[in-house]
């Protein structure tokens, strides 16, 4: 039996003002880092803090954080 981890397309994040955004992952490493575009128009990357287990970056002076994208784990095989 083989397991096989998909991610989604998108996350949310949230700035320290509270606002939500759903921004488009470009590139993503798990528990390294996080690429995303901002409404196709903006680009930010987000480090992984294995202290606080979420991704956080910096924009135009304010803290951006995620818990990254949703993971879907399935498992294939022959089954019995």
């Amino acid at each position: 039996m083989s397991v096989k981890i998909t991610y989604d397309d998108t996350c949310d994040i949230k700035s320290d003002n509270g606002a939500v955004i759903t921004a488009e992952i470009l590139d993503f490493v798990p528990q390294k880092y996080l690429r995303v575009s901002v409404k196709r128009s903006v680009t930010l990357t987000l480090n992984y803090i294995p202290k606080h287990d979420h991704y956080i970056g910096n924009m135009a002076g304010m803290e951006l954080i995620t818990n990254g994208p949703k993971e879907t784990i399935t498992y294939e095989g022959r089954r019995r």
